[in-house]
C-alpha cells in the first residue's frame, strides 16, 4: 500500500480543521477527537505529503501552501456531497420540508422575520423557522457545529470559512429623552462620556459587538463611558432612556420607530463610528444546498426592502 492509501477521508477533514482553527486543541475540540490523536493524525498527514503542513510562528500556527491547496480541495468534495445529498437541482420550495435554525437579536428579528415569514408562507409552507439570539463571538463555532443554520448579525471579521453578504445598511445614533437637561447645547464628546448610559449586552458577561464598536473607537480617543444599566433586549432601550437621564446607542431604525410612541430625540454620535451593517452568515457546507439558497434569496429580498426605510434625516423634526 502506498502512503496515500493509509489516509482516510477523514484525515482529509482533520486538516481541513487544522487549517480553519490554526490550533491543534481547537481542531481536535472541534473534529471531536483528543488533542493527541490530532498530533498523530498531523503526523502521518505530514509524511504522507512531504510537507510541515502547519509550521509555528508569532501569530501561531500557518498553513503552508501546501496545506491550504488542500484544505480548498476538501471543502470543493464536502460542498459537492452536501449538494448532492440535499437533491441537487431536484429541489420545489412549495414542497418542501424543511426546519431551519436561525440566531439573531431581538432587534434584528423585528426588522426581518416579518418579510420573511410572509415570503415564506406564499412560497414554502413547509419550512419550519427556530429563531433566537446566541453568543455573537461564537458565531463561526455555532455555523461549524451545525447548531444553527444561518445567522444574521453584525459581524466585523468572520472566519475565511464562512459567506457573508450585507442584508442591509445599519448606522447607529444616540438616543435621549427630549428635554434632557445635559443636552440643550447639543451633544458632544464631553457630553456623551460624562452622561451615564444604558447599554445592551446578550448577558453580563456576553458584550454587544455594536456596543464594542462604540467602545473601540472611545478608547482610541482616550474616553470610556460610564455605564448605569445593562440590558439583554436590545428593544428595551428607547422605553428606558424616555423615562430616565440616561443615554444609549441604539441601531437607527429602531430609534426611528420608537421615536413614534415615546418622548425621545436622536442624535447623531459625536464622533466617527464604522457602519454596523447586518449580514447574513452561512458555512461553506451549505453555500450548494438549493432549499438553503432559497432561503439566502428570501432574505435578500427582505433585505432590500429594508434598505429602503427612510433615514433620520428624511424625517420631519
Amino acid at each position: 500500500m502506498t502512503p496515500l492509501g493509509r489516509l482516510t477521508f477523514q484525515h482529509m477533514l482533520y486538516l481541513q480543521a487544522l487549517v480553519e482553527e490554526r490550533h491543534v486543541t481547537r481542531a481536535a475540540a472541534r473534529a471531536g477527537i483528543g488533542q493527541p490523536a490530532m498530533s498523530a493524525a498531523l503526523a502521518r498527514l505530514r509524511k504522507t505529503f512531504h510537507d510541515p503542513l502547519l509550521v509555528k510562528t508569532a501569530q501561531g500556527m500557518t498553513p503552508t501552501p501546501c496545506a491550504l491547496e488542500l484544505a480548498q480541495r476538501v471543502k470543493e468534495i464536502t460542498s459537492l456531497i452536501d449538494e448532492r445529498g440535499a437533491g441537487g437541482g431536484s429541489f420545489h420550495p412549495a414542497t418542501a420540508q424543511r426546519r431551519w435554525r436561525i440566531m439573531a437579536s431581538d432587534s434584528t428579528l423585528r426588522s426581518v422575520l416579518p418579510g420573511l415569514m410572509r415570503q415564506a408562507c406564499r412560497e414554502a409552507p413547509g419550512m419550519h423557522f427556530t429563531v433566537q439570539p446566541g453568543d455573537p463571538r461564537r458565531i463561526a463555532e455555532y455555523l461549524r457545529e451545525g447548531d444553527f443554520d444561518l445567522i444574521i448579525s453584525f459581524v466585523p471579521n468572520p472566519s475565511s470559512d464562512l459567506h457573508q453578504t450585507v442584508l442591509y445598511p445599519q448606522r447607529l445614533m444616540c438616543i435621549a429623552r427630549d428635554g434632557h437637561p445635559a443636552l440643550a447645547a447639543g451633544l458632544t464628546l464631553e457630553t456623551f462620556v460624562a452622561q451615564p448610559h444604558a447599554r445592551w449586552g446578550v448577558t453580563a458577561t456576553i458584550p454587544s459587538t455594536l456596543e464594542e464598536l462604540v467602545d473601540d473607537v472611545l478608547r482610541k480617543l482616550g474616553q470610556a463611558r460610564q455605564t448605569s444599566l445593562q440590558v439583554a433586549n436590545l428593544t428595551l432601550l428607547p422605553d428606558v432612556v424616555a423615562n430616565s437621564e440616561l443615554l444609549a446607542v441604539v441601531p437607527e431604525h429602531l430609534a426611528l420607530n420608537a421615536r413614534n410612541t415615546l418622548p425621545i430625540q436622536i442624535l447623531p454620535l459625536p464622533f466617527a463610528v464604522p457602519a454596523a451593517d447586518i449580514s447574513m452568515i452561512w458555512h461553506e457546507r451549505s453555500h450548494n444546498d438549493p432549499a438553503h439558497r432559497w432561503l439566502r434569496n428570501a432574505l435578500r429580498h427582505v433585505g432590500g426592502q429594508l434598505a429602503l426605510r427612510p433615514l433620520v434625516e428624511d424625517q420631519p423634526t
